[in-house]
């Protein structure tokens, strides 16, 4: 019995070993020259499609920068995670730059939106041309780092509204790894942290409407929500509304307790308006979320 028990047990590991060594030659064939941490990631199943698509394209900067010069294609990566970044390789004056664009975070795109739509129609290309400016301000201090560009993205084809972003670019000479990039970016690490959309530390909603209100852009938020609010949506003109509820024009903190009757069914929560705020009280707000 002890014999049999020891030949299955060294039929095992020698399997384990054949199959060890099978899948070391189909990586080995799959990711030739590809960086060990690259190709972590791509077996990884974690991954996000549009970066397995995109590493498995460029594996390096080398890659990248390749094609572009060669005019193989563009070099482009769209994160789809939270619509946060876009990542290109182009060429300018006929040098390879790694370009970085981090979008803001919805609530201060939100706050952002307000005040253009709450802007006349006359006045909203100075209105944006104002925001450009003031975009800097909604980061906090450690996150504004010489090298970064604020823009406002005019909107795109079949979109109603503009991006706004920051932009930083990175020469690709002597970057090999996309590792080596990230390095060479560390620097602009406090943005990104500022830019991340699961815990943003930029300026969002009441905060960012106080800002923005300062310079003269009537951006608007609600007393009860703090969401950023406009009255001038194009499917609920002349009501208050926040960019994000589904439901339309009704706050969901708005205290409806004095509507509670004596029948069940009248008692069930009904929302209800958004209370905006006035210039005073959205800079009160705003000091008071930035302490």
């Amino acid at each position: 019995m002890a014999s049999t028990k020891k030949s299955v047990s060294s039929r095992a590991k020698r399997v384990g070993r054949q199959k060890a060594s099978a899948e070391q030659r189909r990586q080995q064939r799959e990711y030739d020259g590809v960086p060990a941490e690259i190709v972590e990631l791509l077996e990884s199943g974690d991954i996000l499609p549009e970066w397995d698509t995109f590493y498995r394209a460029f594996p390096t900067v080398t890659a990248a920068v390749e094609a572009v010069t060669h005019g193989q294609g563009e070099v482009r990566l769209e994160s789809h995670e939270h619509e946060l970044l876009l990542l290109q390789v182009v060429l300018e004056e006929g040098e390879p730059v790694v370009m970085t664009t981090l979008y803001v975070p919805y609530g201060t795109r939100d706050a952002l939106l307000s005040g253009l739509f709450n802007s006349a129609p006359a006045d909203r290309d100075q209105a944006l041309s104002t925001m450009a400016g003031i975009l800097p301000e909604l980061l906090p201090d450690d996150a504004r780092i010489d090298g970064v560009e604020a823009i406002v993205e005019p909107s795109a084809a079949g979109a109603l509204v503009p991006r706004f972003a920051y932009r930083f670019r990175t020469p690709a000479h002597g970057l090999t790894t996309w590792n080596s990039y990230y390095e060479a970016t560390l620097r602009f690490a406090p943005l990104r942290e500022a830019m991340t959309w699961i815990d943003t530390r930029a300026a969002s909603d009441a905060e960012a409407v106080a800002i923005l209100r300062r310079h003269g852009i009537p951006a608007a938020s609600c007393a009860q929500c703090g969401h950023a609010v406009t009255d001038q949506h194009p499917a609920w003109p002349g009501l208050w509304v926040d960019f994000i509820a589904e439901g339309g024009p009704i706050c969901e903190r708005y205290d409806d307790s004095a509507l509670a009757r004596d029948n069940e069914l009248d008692s069930v929560a009904i929302g209800g308006p958004h209370q905006v705020l006035t210039l005073e009280e959205a800079e009160q707000t705003g000091h008071a979320a930035s302490r």
